[in-house]
């Protein structure tokens, strides 16, 4: 449509087009999300999976009615990071062919051994032999989790198509930490109250230790790693490249310092080390730490060069936080808990040779997402005792579940994101571009090692965190700088 003033013609503007409210009110759903997500226990209980799909779900088709009244466009951030959202939309959509009803002769093909556990469970019960079964031995937790697998496919993509500017960027990593904050203080005053509170609930258990909202200490550190591997990535941010050329120039950046958000976010760290050390876990401590050492190389690999800011920003993690802060809050008994750590004596230790005889038997099509406590008890051969339901190792728990080319295709939507984030620290000239390139490879390889003895991508808040932390790493190395035409 167009309006005619004159002998000049306007084009009458779509208000959507120009107004960018619309685009800023899906950022800030998209920030409330993240924020909510570890708040119900992380999200693991099924009424709160479910809260999580609408929440994304929702969010997702107002994204479509905004790129339909062209309120939102596609980013080059989207286009960058389609590899990794192609990958998981096909181990989705896996996951839901595992959920079906399929001929019996299919399955059987496909996958012998689900097909026999089924044709025995069917004579046991006395029942006719169906026409139809499933790959999966749990059909409806499968389903389950193809929808979930499709919200963190879709959550990868929001991140993508609304942080399309470094202020974004950069508020949603201060969301990340803020929640990080969060889980960290509560869990901490929870535990030294003597209240040992949950999500408005008295803690079931983990009592003694501080678990946030979680139900496990170790998801509750495993949360805390990667929030706090993106606030180191906004500290590496804030570094000064050049030294201060005489005193009053120093003081004049001390003033600043004192004076910036950096002491805030310091303070932030701080409480979150503080919760992952009360935290007990002996992985998501050995993991945090281990990633910061990794990253640290990696970035000095990637930028040739190691600065004074860094390496005193180094210092104070590991010196400050770790011996000073954290011996009040009880790092000694972390300590104490590794040295005692024994595999003959681990329970998780057990099962995993049995894990591997299962991936053998379902290595194409998995047992079926969800289906690890059904399907472990038939190679029950009496070496461990108690109830498993999960691996205690996401390594083994989705080759199990998923099969070995899904598993592949998440593992290359891993690899590709890291690469990016790396790709962020060695290329960008962009001080935030840097840091957060750092911040995800950090966070994504402390997860990455914390899941070989741990759930923690079984849990959906965590999960959903690690995918945006691919996010994060496609935008630090594609997004623009702030100077149009000019790519850094």
């Amino acid at each position: 449509m167009q309006g005619i003033i004159g002998a000049r013609v306007y084009p009458l503007a779509n208000p959507l087009m120009t107004d960018t409210r619309y685009s800023n009110f899906l950022f800030y759903c998209l920030l409330f999300v993240l924020l909510w997500l570890p708040l119900p226990f992380g999200s693991k209980p099924e009424w709160a999976m479910g809260i999580l799909q609408i929440l994304v779900f929702v969010l997702a088709a107002f994204w479509l009615v905004g790129y339909a009244f062209k309120a939102v466009n596609l980013t080059p951030g989207f286009r960058k990071g389609l590899p990794i959202l192609a990958a998981l939309l096909l181990v989705a959509g896996w996951l839901e062919i595992q959920s079906l009803s399929l001929p019996a002769s299919m399955v059987q093909g496909l996958s012998p051994v689900a097909y026999q556990f089924q044709v025995d469970a069917a004579t046991a019960l006395g029942q006719t032999l169906p026409d139809a079964f499933s790959l999966s031995l749990d059909p409806f937790a499968s389903h389950l989790h193809a929808m979930l697998t499709l919200a963190y496919a879709l959550l990868f993509a929001l991140a993508l198509l609304l942080v399309n500017d470094q202020r974004r960027l950069k508020w949603l990593a201060w969301a990340i930490v803020a929640g990080g904050g969060f889980q960290a203080v509560f869990g901490v005053l929870s535990t030294l109250s003597g209240l040992e509170w949950s999500f408005f609930i008295d803690k079931e258990a983990g009592r003694g230790v501080a678990t946030g909202t979680f139900v496990n200490r170790n998801n509750f550190a495993g949360h805390l790693e990667m929030a706090m591997a993106i606030g180191i990535g906004l500290l590496v941010s804030q570094l000064q490249e050049t030294r201060a050329r005489d005193r009053m120039e120093w003081l004049r950046n001390t003033l600043k310092t004192l004076m910036s958000s950096k002491v805030l976010l310091r303070a932030i760290l701080a409480a979150m080390v503080i919760g992952l050390v009360m935290s007990r876990s002996r992985m998501g401590n050995t993991a945090f730490f281990s990633s910061l050492l990794a990253t640290g190389f990696l970035y000095a690999v990637c930028r040739k060069t190691l600065s004074r800011g860094m390496i005193i920003l180094f210092l104070s993690l590991i010196v400050i936080d770790t011996v000073i802060v954290s011996q009040w809050f009880g790092l000694d008994k972390v300590v104490e808990r590794i040295e005692q750590t024994r595999m003959d004596t681990e329970l998780r230790a057990d099962v995993n040779p049995v894990s591997l005889v299962i991936i053998g038997d379902f290595v194409l099509t998995g047992s079926g997402a969800g289906s690890f406590y059904t399907t472990l008890p038939a190679y029950h051969d009496g070496t461990w005792r108690g109830f498993f339901d999960l691996a205690h190792n996401d390594y083994l728990q989705f080759p199990l579940e998923f099969g070995v080319p899904a598993f592949l295709l998440l593992v290359f939507s891993v690899v590709f994101g890291l690469w990016q984030a790396i790709q962020a620290m060695r290329q960008r000239r962009n001080r935030l571009y840097i840091g957060m390139g750092f911040g995800a490879a950090m966070g994504l390889v402390a997860l990455l090692i914390h899941s070989t003895v741990d759930f923690n991508l079984q849990i959906p808040a965590n999960a959903a965190l690690f995918v945006v932390l691919l996010a994060i790493g496609v935008l630090a190395r594609h997004l623009p700088t702030a100077k149009a035409g000019r790519r850094c």
